[in-house]
């Protein structure tokens, strides 16, 4: 049996104001709707000092001793008909008669609650949030789950929508009299109010009308499907936390290709047990929460599956997209990643419930993980600590130490010269912390440090003993690639992977698999360099965020992979990186999510509103997406003018420099060579021979150099630039400013 149908379950919507999603579960269908209970109605209720008399939430309890009122009952809030006292809990009870069951399609309840409750249809269960473990009655005095959860009618909401399972239906309700009873949880000793407003709402099947009209704000719960798979996820109470992970349970409703989709159908993909908890870092400040995902069997083990479509693994990821209202930057990120070859996370648009409640639309994706369809590395055993098997299979990452333990984290000790690395941190992903053994700990610092102290080296552009020993240089351009196209905010410092393999299956150093690419394109307010699209990412490893890997500025010191570099750019744009083929991924994404943007938006209505960091705050999600779609066409076609220098720097070769842009707005680059370290000076005149600027940099290595100049405004006109090196000069070059 589907653990689903194990218990009568519960659906809450928590922002009703969403059709309902109920679906034809029998022939019986719903001719209109009827209040059988109203909020306003009379009800007998028990202040909570005190556990109450046991079956008093039963029909044949006695409760003439009770307090009576008018609906809704609590305090402190203003909006209550009935006030009580500051008690812990409340107890109500309200009898109500049924004519005829057998017309009565669909029961759905509204509560408009704060902190937590429980309702019972005769005796039995049927609705719960915030409180205890279905099938267990809380005491007087158990406090919600989760701090002030607050009533929504009081500021124009509509409650809390929880449909009852047509078993239930059946089953507990009695032609003629029955009994609605609730407890309502306050969260807290110290909290400041207590609220229940509740509403039972049958669907009738015929013409007849025996009970009083719904609500104004009620709306008739067609049957209403979507194209979109759908994650349904029940945590019998329980809160998700950032670790550990609790068991809930998951079922994915896929029906395929042009069929629709309902929460209340059977799983197709999945429909079992689950470990959940929250991820992610700054996001977990949102209130749409992305999710860390483990299948797991009937008795706690791992188990996998097939997902959606994607290979059969047993971890997964729910990302919610929240301050990227595109929606669209992750899943962009990826498809292009995916066109450069080699594995990146696959992912799925789905629409997601929980606890009934629907919480809008997500991106299921594979998680990072050696396996043969995901980061296909050797595995690496607990005792492979000496030769071949030693040197493979890792991932690593470089990422913000967050609140783990910091023994979990480590950093290598190059040699003093370019010791930028002082700031990078890594993290075991594969073995993991808890399971990766002291020798290979103790080979992989080692490596990266060898790797590191090369590619700093004077001789690291040496074809067989130089950077290219140990990285593996076409993966880097990529990973670069993409960095640089949506300049990644974090891009070379957070979220940035890498794995190797055994020496005998290649062992050099991979930059990769992408992950985390919502701060990107734009995104951010606080990082000016992040929002222009005229500027590289790469060479800011000194910046004031600190932490950015020098590695990559590193390289493109090297002639060869500067070149290659150029070469991959123009290669890739001739297809997937095309504008033409950027801009119809984004068309078809948003085609394919279609009313679903809409779903996502009623349940989080931020569109026209600042989340941090948003620098661009679209009035409409169309003007978001226009946003987004600019920005790409400016940073593609800049990246298109200036890629040039990458593969016209070769002609410096020691005795000449290059100047790119010219003409020259605000800024300007310098590339020539050095034979060996040392200080040089730039000066640059105008043509009356005025020094208009003159500044000395220390360059710490050989080779060839890169340096950007910020001459301040200039009266257009022509100027010259010159390089020295001591007294001698380097090269020259005449500049145009333009206005």
């Amino acid at each position: 049996m589907s653990p689903f149908l194990k218990i009568y379950r519960i659906s809450i919507f928590l922002l009703a104001f969403l059709p309902g999603l109920l679906p034809a579960l029998n022939a019986q269908q719903t001719n209109h709707w009827e209040a059988v209970v109203s909020a306003a109605d009379y009800w007998s209720y028990f202040p909570g000092y005190s556990q109450p008399p046991e079956g008093w939430n039963t029909p044949g309890f006695d409760d003439s001793s009770w307090l009576s009122g008018p609906g809704g009952i609590g305090y402190g809030d203003g909006d209550d008909m009935t006030v009580t006292a500051n008690v812990p809990s409340v107890y109500l009870r309200r009898a109500f008669s049924l004519h005829d069951t057998g017309v009565i399609s669909d029961i759905v309840l509204f509560v408009d609650f704060d902190d937590g409750f429980v309702a019972y249809l005769n005796g039995h269960e049927i609705a719960r949030a915030n409180i205890g473990s279905i099938g267990t009655e809380p005491a007087y005095n158990e406090y919600a789950v989760l701090d002030s959860y607050e009533a929504r009618l009081p500021s124009g909401g509509i409650p809390a929508r929880f449909s009852i399972e047509k078993q239930a239906v059946r089953e507990f309700l009695n032609e003629g009299e029955n009994l609605l009873a609730l407890q309502v949880h306050n969260c807290n000793a110290g909290s400041s109010d207590l609220s229940s407003t509740t509403f039972l709402i049958a669907g009738i099947s015929d013409e007849s009308r025996n009970y009083s009209d719904p609500p104004f704000w009620f709306s008739d719960p067609v049957t209403e499907f979507t194209h979109l798979p759908l994650i349904v996820i029940e945590t019998d109470g329980q809160e998700i936390i950032d670790d550990p992970k609790i068991t809930a349970r998951m079922k994915i409703v896929d029906n395929g290709p042009g069929n629709l989709n309902n929460q209340f159908q059977e799983g197709t993909d999945y429909d079992g047990f689950i470990g959940i908890e929250v991820r992610g870092q700054s996001s977990q400040m949102f209130p749409k929460k992305s999710y860390s995902i483990e299948l797991r069997a009937s008795d706690g083990t791992d188990t996998s599956a097939s997902l959606l479509g994607m290979p059969e693994e047993e971890d997964w990821v729910l990302y919610a997209p929240y301050s990227d209202k595109t929606m669209l930057r992750n899943a962009l990120t990826f498809h292009l990643g995916s066109r450069m070859g080699g594995w990146q996370p696959r992912n799925r648009f789905c629409e997601v419930w929980l606890n009934g409640g629907y919480i809008g639309v997500y991106q299921l994706m594979e998680s990072v993980k050696r396996d043969n369809n995901r980061v296909d590395i050797s595995k690496l055993n607990t005792d492979e600590i000496s030769g071949d098997d030693l040197t493979g299979g890792y991932i690593l990452k470089v990422d913000k130490t967050g609140g783990t333990g910091p023994e979990e984290y480590f950093q290598i000790n190059p040699s003093i010269r370019y010791n930028y690395s002082k700031k990078y941190v890594f993290t075991y992903v594969y073995p993991k912390y808890e399971e990766i053994a002291d020798e290979q700990k103790n080979y992989i610092r080692q490596f990266l440090t060898d790797a590191e102290n090369t590619l700093n080296g004077r001789s690291f552009s040496d074809p067989a003993e130089g950077f290219r020993k140990y990285f593996d240089t076409k993966s880097f351009i990529d990973f670069q690639i993409i960095q640089e196209l949506c300049n990644n905010v974090d891009g070379y410092r957070f979220s940035t992977f890498f794995h190797k393999d055994k020496n005998s299956d290649g062992g050099q150093l991979k930059a990769g698999p992408l992950w985390d690419f919502d701060l990107c394109y734009g995104n951010v307010d606080y990082a000016d360099f992040n929002l222009a699209t005229d500027t590289w990412l790469y060479p800011k490893y000194q910046d004031m965020y600190g932490g950015r890997m020098h590695w990559w500025a590193r390289m493109m010191d090297d002639l060869g992979y500067r070149a290659s570099f150029a070469t991959r750019w123009k290669e890739l744009r001739k297809g997937s990186f095309s504008n033409d083929s950027i801009m119809s991924y984004i068309d078809n994404c948003i085609a394919y999510l279609g009313k679903a943007v809409d779903r996502n938006f009623g349940r989080w209505p931020i569109i026209g509103n600042y989340v941090w960091p948003n620098y661009f705050v679209g009035d409409t999600y169309e003007e978001e997406v226009d946003y987004l779609k600019d920005w790409i066409t400016r940073r593609v076609n800049w990246i298109d003018a200036n890629i040039m220098v990458a593969e016209t720097v070769s002609g410096t070769s020691g005795n000449d420099i290059l100047v790119f842009p010219n003409p020259v707005r605000d800024k300007i680059n310098l590339y020539f060579h050095l034979s060996k370290p040392g200080t040089v000076r730039i000066v640059m005149t105008n043509l009356m021979g005025h020094r208009i600027l003159e500044e000395e940099h220390v360059r710490e290595a050989d080779g060839d150099q890169f340096i950007e100049v910020i001459p301040g405004k200039q009266v257009p006109g022509l100027y010259v630039i010159q390089v020295f090196r001591g007294d001698r000069l380097i090269g020259k070059k005449s500049i145009v400013f333009a206005r």
